[in-house]
């Protein structure tokens, strides 16, 4: 499974937080999960950390494969 398909996350894929979003997060800057849901409309994108029982939503530009 390709992390990003034209920009875009699919469900499934794995990722870290990208050098932005450890920047503007650090609190997550070092956990890694799944993307959960992607929505073609909104540049949010809902993930889940591992470990996390509940969902997030963070930015796409916060977010990085984790291939990278």
């Amino acid at each position: 499974m390709n992390a990003q398909q034209n920009n875009m996350f699919v469900v499934g894929a794995r990722f870290k937080m990208s050098k932005l979003g450890r920047q503007r997060l650090p609190y997550f800057a070092n956990k890694t999960g799944t993307v959960f849901e992607v929505s073609p409309r909104t540049t949010g994108i809902i993930i889940l950390f591992d470990g996390a029982k509940r969902s997030t939503v963070l930015h796409r530009d916060y977010i990085a494969p984790l291939s990278e």
